[in-house]
């Protein structure tokens, strides 16, 4: 099991700030889902177009869940 922890704040972000941060995530996770649905749907092809788009959907999602993650550490 592990230790992880978010880290303490002492004084709350300003709720504007945060949902900026929650529309950026999600607006990155949306992108990255239609990244990875171009990829799909262009096929098999020789200009990597379509791998490119899929692969660029994947590191978007990653991003999506990364970034709310940045203050956390583990004790």
């Amino acid at each position: 099991m592990t230790n992880f922890q978010v880290a303490h704040r002492d004084k709350q972000e300003p709720t504007a700030a945060l949902l900026v941060r929650v529309i950026v995530c999600f607006a990155l996770f949306a992108g990255g889902l239609a990244l990875i649905g171009v990829g799909t749907a262009a096929g098999p092809s020789e200009d990597l177009g379509g791998a490119l788009a899929f692969t660029g959907g994947i590191l978007l999602v990653g991003l999506s869940f990364g970034l709310p993650m940045l203050g956390a550490h583990e004790r």
